[in-house]
């Protein structure tokens, strides 16, 4: 039977989190923007390119593959060792982590500042490298164990309390602020995350040593390979951000950091929302490779029908969104954006992929492929950069994006010979149509743009209702208008 209605809620529920993140993301983002400007922005994105690089590598991809390990037990005891051990992992190695990054505090700032100055801000940060560790693994937790609500609560408050004390903080203390800002946001959503798993009220069990040797075996066999992904994923965005820096300057970091959020916004918000079920969902599907093959094409019929607006809105308003959301010294994003939320589009079909990889234990295969696309992302950023200069910037993306679907295609067909759908082929030449043409009006519609976007717009939104509602029973309006009624 499909689980269009299953994906629809779970998304629903965990999108209204990513909602209020992002909005409560903006709002930071308008406060630096606008008190320490674009330099000030870039200044923010290297610190924070350093935190996710130190992370992937203080989790070692334990967080991801908790989540599996924890959704695949059938019972309550082997689920209670498997988190005593998980848990208890996680804390020491991003502890070690914090530790070296304290040690080494000067060694780093030189590295990402090309100065030393910056190394009391590299310690602060260091303590999020700790805190995050915690509130990855509280969500990993909840994630497994499909307690949503817990966990779209936490992550809610922590986006309300850790944005309030950020902004507050940058507005005090100006550029000094910055790493306190990152400090405030790492803490926050690791006492929250921590008190709705303390709610839960689990009977942890300790297990004997030669069963902490064997869970350990079986996180680190998936989780290496999704921190040596992290690690190069990280490890590439940085090397981008210091190319950035030292070919352009701080201000080219910010605008193409601002640029990069805007375009992964929507899209990135709707696959993170899908993603938090849907591990969960296709673990109980493996060995199952008919229904495995239908929940697929169900999640990217599903993605590409409701990320297609986003995609097509972002293509006409970008100029806009800019100013609105940052300010008018960062408009010179606007092709950047256009480029990226190109290949944005392309990773909603790409993401449940890289799902089966992970599901099905292939970390060589999971790692090969994102150490491929990042490397290659970074490669095309350099080569358009010195081919077309800073308009070059944003193509690097959606190029990479397109390898990046192909591989993973290939992989899914090879691990469960996954074919499309005849929907989701309909719905991704219908989709990508629509996309195609946003871009051709931005181009050369000129004043009009505005104008031919807003009626393209309405139509995708018709579209979208309509299939919804005749190939998936999905009555978009009627279900929001019962969830207003309820409450």
């Amino acid at each position: 039977m499909p689980s269009y209605r299953t994906i629809i809620k779970s998304t629903g529920l965990i999108a209204s989190v990513q909602i209020v993140q992002i909005i409560f993301g903006l709002v930071r983002n308008k406060v630096v923007a606008l008190l320490l400007g674009a330099k000030g922005f870039g200044i923010w994105g290297l610190y924070n390119t350093y935190i996710e690089m130190a992370i992937a590598f203080s989790t070692m991809g334990l967080d991801q593959s908790g989540v599996r390990q924890i959704s695949k037990s059938e019972d309550s005891r082997t689920i209670s060792k498997c988190i005593w051990v998980f848990r208890r992992t996680l804390v020491l190695a991003s502890l070690f982590t914090s530790i070296l990054s304290i040690v080494l505090s000067k060694t780093i700032s030189k590295a990402i500042f090309n100065s030393e100055d910056y190394y009391i801000g590299v310690i602060i940060v260091s303590f999020v490298i700790f805190f995050n560790g915690i509130s990855k693994g509280q969500i990993a937790i909840l994630n497994g164990l499909r307690n949503l609500k817990g966990l779209a609560i936490s992550q809610i408050l922590g986006a309300i309390i850790g944005s309030t004390l950020c902004v507050s903080l940058v507005y005090l203390f100006g550029g000094e602020g910055i790493p306190f800002f990152l400090l405030s946001i790492g803490l926050t959503a690791a006492i929250s995350t921590w008190w709705f798993v303390r709610r839960m009220n689990l009977n942890v069990v300790r297990p004997s040593n030669d069963e902490i040797r064997k869970e350990l075996k079986q996180l680190f066999s998936l989780g290496l390979g999704f921190s040596l992904a992290g690690i190069v994923a990280a490890l590439m965005t940085w090397l981008s951000r210091v190319f950035l820096a030292q070919h352009y300057d701080f201000n080219a970091v910010g605008i193409y950091q601002a640029s990069w959020t805007i375009s992964n916004l929507y899209i990135g918000m709707i696959l993170t929302a899908m993603g938090v079920d849907f591990m969960p969902r296709i673990m109980k599907l493996l060995g199952k490779p008919k229904e495995l093959n239908a929940v697929i094409n169900e999640q990217i019929e599903l993605g590409i029908l409701i990320s297609s607006i986003g995609v097509v809105s972002i293509l006409v308003f970008s100029p806009l969104i800019l100013k609105l959301l940052y300010s008018s010294e960062f408009t010179p994003g606007v092709n950047i954006i256009r480029w990226q939320v190109l290949g944005v589009g392309l990773r909603v079909v790409a993401f449940p992929f890289s799902y089966v990889v992970m599901a099905h234990n292939k970390p060589r295969t999971y790692v090969i492929i994102q150490t491929i696309f990042w490397v290659t992302d970074f490669l095309l950023l350099v080569l358009f950069s010195n081919l077309f200069g800073f308009d070059g910037l944003g193509v690097n993306y959606f190029f990479s994006y397109m390898l990046y679907l192909f591989m993973s295609f290939v992989a899914s067909y090879r691990i469960c010979k996954f074919t499309f759908s005849k929907l989701a082929k309909k719905i991704s030449i219908i989709s990508f149509m629509f996309i195609a043409f946003a871009w051709l009006v931005t181009q050369y519609a000129g004043k009009y743009s505005y104008m031919i976007g807003v009626l393209l717009i309405i139509l995708v939104s018709l579209w979208i209702s309509t299939y919804l509602k005749r190939y998936m029973n999905i009555n978009i309006f009627q279900m929001v208008k019962s969830r207003i009624k309820n409450k």
